[in-house]
């Protein structure tokens, strides 16, 4: 459900929206030309441009108006030529965002060729009988698999966006990109909890990964790099940096004090990045309407 105006008012102090007589035409399709490509992950057809922006100007550039469009370019399955829908560009966008923060944007041939050379082993292991490294293949080209399948699970509502990094930072690739347990606890508290780790957050996470011991991580106990990443992801702290995350992408700043006070309890509630995205995407900050 789109959050109402009231809701909205207090995420960001000082920031009614300004009448349209106070707001050119350029900053109007400059703001359009902003959500298509934050949203959607590209620029609006003329068309579409044209639309929006007289869409807005009749609304008076009032807060309902903008959130009409947001949410519409997050969740209109309408057929849509080259890429189905906007909620099917709107999730690949998502996608990739998330591949570009854990995996330097690394495309989906990339799993495939890992996914082909790791069959071949699991292959010539099982010729060999060597059971168990053709069993350490299989679970491996799993993982990798469920980084490619996590696209469609995300736009059926199968996980939330915060769940695909639980499979971004557990394959072949991000492991070669962070190679050994000292760089993969760091990489992985930088990424998803935009901080290192303290030094006991890091030798239980570390000890946890390295040696199967059963240590606190969170709150929450694991014995293994399976169980770190399901805490790691599935924490108070991963859906902090979430919110810190959509400011950084978005306005290239961190939140303040007050504005992760103000979104994050609702966040932990719901897990809907849609929400966090449009209290962002509304504001004039955003829009440079001031």
């Amino acid at each position: 459900m789109v959050p109402s105006c009231s809701e909205e008012l207090v995420v960001i102090d000082d920031n009614s929206p300004y009448s349209t007589f106070n707001i050119s035409d350029i900053k109007i399709e400059n703001y359009v030309n902003r959500l298509y490509i934050d949203i959607i992950g590209r620029e609006p057809l003329d068309d579409e441009l044209v639309i929006a922006v007289e869409r807005l100007k009749t609304g008076g550039l009032k807060r309902e108006i903008r959130d009409s469009l947001i949410y519409a370019l997050m969740t209109d399955t309408t057929y849509r030529e080259n890429e189905f829908s906007y909620k099917a560009a709107y999730i690949q966008n998502l996608y990739n965002l998330a591949k570009v923060r854990c995996i330097e944007g690394a495309g989906d041939e990339e799993n495939v060729v890992k996914i082909n050379v790791l069959k071949f082993g699991a292959l010539q292991d099982s010729l060999l009988g060597n059971w168990d490294s053709y069993y350490l293949k299989l679970n491996e080209i799993r993982k990798n698999e469920a980084v490619l399948k996590s696209l469609q699970a995300l736009y059926d509502g199968q996980i939330t966006y915060h769940q695909i990094y639980a499979f971004m930072i557990d394959n072949a690739v991000y492991d070669v990109i962070n190679m050994n347990t000292f760089n993969y606890v760091r990489s992985t508290f930088d990424q998803l909890v935009w901080r290192l780790p303290t030094q006991q957050e890091y030798d239980n996470s570390y000890n946890m990964i390295e040696y199967n011991l059963t240590t606190e991580l969170f709150g929450t106990l694991g014995s293994d790099k399976k169980d770190y990443v399901r805490i790691l992801t599935e924490s108070n702290e991963m859906l902090e940096g979430m919110v810190i995350w959509c400011y950084q992408t978005l306005l290239s700043r961190e939140p303040t004090a007050g504005e992760i006070v103000t979104l994050l309890p609702t966040y932990i509630n719901t897990k809907d990045i849609k929400w966090i995205f449009a209290q962002i995407l509304v504001t004039d900050e955003y829009a440079n309407f001031k």
